[in-house]
């Protein structure tokens, strides 16, 4: 068989070699059970002899899998979103899957779209990232298909969700400012309603800034756990709140850090420290800074969060918090793709990806 071609080989020529059936060699490739530890040795030996080679499109017709997943994120043009579609690509092609991105552009029906298309398009298994949807939508989610929740927490969805230490990276890093001697810690891209309920529910400003069409707020979103992540640090050191210190932000693009710190220096407003509630409002803030002829870190020092990889070559280089934007990657992998090898939705379950401070130049430990 040495001179025969390869991709002519056949699974009924592997059963003749092996001497056993053909349903035994599929029972092997599918890793089914019940099979004797020297049948399997001699299906292998078999395989290695003939140099058989499995067709997979064959195998995913038959078992009704594409080896496809759906990522759904709110928008490829913020940097953060961009990496972690990189890095999710990257842990499925290790497992042997390909993966559709879809960016909703910060649109609900657009992320209510993508949702419904899963019965109509081909796809093992949802990763979803949502922003604008409601209470009201979370029957669209209803189903048997693998799905792995990002971000944010959704109203309670019965699927495994991935989270950011969005209230512990943001109080690390308001805890490093206070320590290093800063009192004004001034933060753009806050959420002002959580000065009067840290606990609030139903009345927060929606992520990034925007809030769901229908009115009804997200009940929880990356900048109100962060803000509180703020609030609780300053409590726990004693630090007095100016809630003038806490600046929102029509987006979090560098354009809203630049403009906010502007309006904050030309209102006079006193600030010895700026925490920017991701990196792209930091590197606004440090140009405008810079522009100002504001000395970082001496009169001024900037955190951000997310350390997207352009963090480190900023001038000064940001200080910022790692989400842990690898580990979320790869846990969501992890998740959806046991759901697919076991055939079914996983339960509710909260998964954490580790978080910490990266330390730069412009707040030095």
């Amino acid at each position: 068989m040495s001179g025969r071609n390869r991709n002519a080989v056949t699974m009924a020529d592997v059963a003749r070699e092996a001497g056993v059936s053909v349903a035994s060699v599929s029972n092997y490739l599918n890793k089914r059970p019940y099979m004797s530890e020297a049948m399997g040795e001699r299906i292998a030996r078999a395989i290695a002899r003939l140099g058989y080679q499995v067709n997979s499109s064959a195998r995913n017709l038959r078992s009704g899998r594409t080896k496809l997943l759906k990522l759904v994120i709110p928008d490829l043009r913020q940097m953060y979103f961009a990496d972690l579609a990189e890095d999710i690509l990257a842990e499925a092609r290790r497992r042997g899957y390909g993966v559709i991105v879809e960016s909703t552009s910060n649109s609900r029906d657009h992320e209510l779209a993508a949702i419904a298309s899963m019965g109509t398009r081909p796809a093992d298994g949802l990763i979803l990232s949502p922003l604008m949807m409601t209470r009201d939508d979370m029957g669209l989610l209803e189903g048997a298909y693998p799905l792995v929740m990002l971000g944010e927490r959704l109203f309670g969805m019965d699927a495994p969700h991935v989270l950011i230490r969005n209230h512990e990276g943001a109080a690390a890093a308001t805890s490093h400012l206070i320590e290093s001697g800063r009192r004004r810690i001034a933060v753009i891209g806050a959420v002002r309603s959580e000065i009067a309920r840290e606990g609030a529910a139903s009345d927060l400003t929606a992520a990034h800034g925007r809030s769901s069409t229908d009115g009804t707020r997200a009940e929880t979103s990356s900048g109100a756990l962060r803000t509180r992540g703020y609030l609780a640090a300053l409590a726990d050191h004693g630090v007095p709140l100016d809630p003038e210190l806490l600046v929102e932000t029509r987006g979090w693009n560098s354009v809203d850090g630049f403009d906010a710190i502007g309006r904050m220096c030309d209102s006079g407003l006193g600030f010895d420290a700026v925490f920017a509630l991701n990196d792209t409002l930091a590197w606004g803030a440090l140009r405008c800074l810079r522009e100002r002829g504001v000395d970082i870190p001496g009169e001024v020092r900037v955190v951000g969060f997310d350390d997207i990889d352009e963090s480190s070559y900023m001038v000064p280089s940001l200080t910022t918090v790692d989400p842990g934007r690898a580990d979320i990657a790869r846990l969501a992998v992890e998740s959806i793709v046991s759901q697919i090898e076991a055939g079914e939705r996983a339960g509710a379950a909260s998964i954490e990806a580790p978080c910490r401070l990266v330390f730069r130049e412009s707040s030095p430990r």
